[in-house]
């Protein structure tokens, strides 16, 4: 009888220990599952590929300014940060420009523009993951603001020999600059967001929630793994996804523009993103007429009237 005992007692134990092993497999595999998803949004291939619905532009572009591109080194990891720049005589400054989801350096040719017109030298380079940026995994701005950081070290260094230097993002990029901003303001004299992007698990929850009811796992455990799994990978956090938490230390003047039909990046985002600046050296401007990151280039002409008047304050 205690034979018999002792091995069901044996059994059991070999099956918890079994149930254990597959429960943590099961979850490793979902983390990386997860973190894979969300740290390749979209792929760089395809950023290379949608070049092609704007390289004209680019190509026009370049033909009337004396575009330069360039190469920066990563001073944290192993890749270079291919820029392009535009320098402005008797400029009152640069403008740093940073792109959007899906978008690269040169996909930005408008803003440049736009800052060219204002009497701004221009730079503009793809994030990680996008272009011809190698940098593996897109993080909602946490590893992409280093990059942004090494940018604007460059400008001051190369193109800016008088007045400001100014951050620009525009909707994702929006976040990389507000994280860059909390990182190290030191560099940087003014900081601009277009329809910026805000806690990076609300778009992370969002893509998701599908997946999520599909399968019938619970949304909170996939994301639960998959931010054990990037903690381990990349040691980063969900909670250094939000760019209002950085911008609560920030000194420097803020511009956000944002849209109220804006189903991307609601205007409630900038609202918020507004209210953690601890200064009031701030702007928000909100449009009707506008979807998502368009009004620069549907209405150039009033964006730079809303940028003229912030920059002169």
């Amino acid at each position: 009888m205690k034979k018999a005992l002792k091995v069901i007692a044996i059994i059991v134990i070999v099956i918890l220990i079994l149930a254990v092993i597959a429960a943590v497999g099961f979850s490793v595999f979902i983390g990386s599952a997860v973190f894979d998803g969300m740290t390749n949004f979209i792929p760089r291939d395809e950023t290379v590929k949608n070049q092609s619905e704007y390289i004209g532009e680019y190509e026009k572009f370049a033909s009337e300014n004396k575009v330069v591109e360039v190469k920066i080194p990563s001073t944290r990891e192993d890749h270079e940060i291919p820029a392009i720049y535009v320098e402005k005589d008797g400029s009152k400054g640069v403008a740093v420009l940073v792109h959007g989801m899906g978008g690269t350096g040169k996909s930005l040719t408008y803003m440049m523009q736009n800052f060219l017109d204002l009497g701004y030298g221009v730079i503009a380079y793809d994030q990680r993951n996008s272009g011809e940026n190698t940098a593996d995994h897109s993080t909602f701005g946490v590893l992409e603001s280093y990059d942004t950081l090494d940018v604007v070290a460059y400008a001051r260094e190369n193109l800016l020999s008088g007045g400001e230097l100014i951050l620009w993002g525009e909707s994702y990029g929006g976040a990389t600059a507000a994280i860059a901003m909390g990182r190290d303001e030191s560099g940087i004299d003014r900081l601009i967001l277009e329809c910026p992007v805000g806690r990076g698990i609300d778009m992370i929850e969002s893509e998701m929630k599908d997946i999520s009811e599909q399968n019938g796992i619970p949304l909170s455990y996939m994301t639960s793994c998959g931010e054990i799994y990037m903690k381990f990978k990349l040691g980063i956090s969900y909670a250094d996804m939000n760019p209002a938490e950085w911008l609560k230390s920030t000194t420097k003047p803020v511009l956000i523009s944002n849209s109220s039909i804006d189903d991307v990046t609601p205007a409630y985002i900038g609202d918020e993103l507004y209210a953690a600046i601890p200064h009031d050296k701030k702007m928000l401007v909100t449009t009707d007429k506008y979807d998502h990151a368009e009004f620069p280039s549907e209405d150039p002409e009033g964006y730079k009237q809303m940028l003229e008047e912030f920059l002169a304050s």
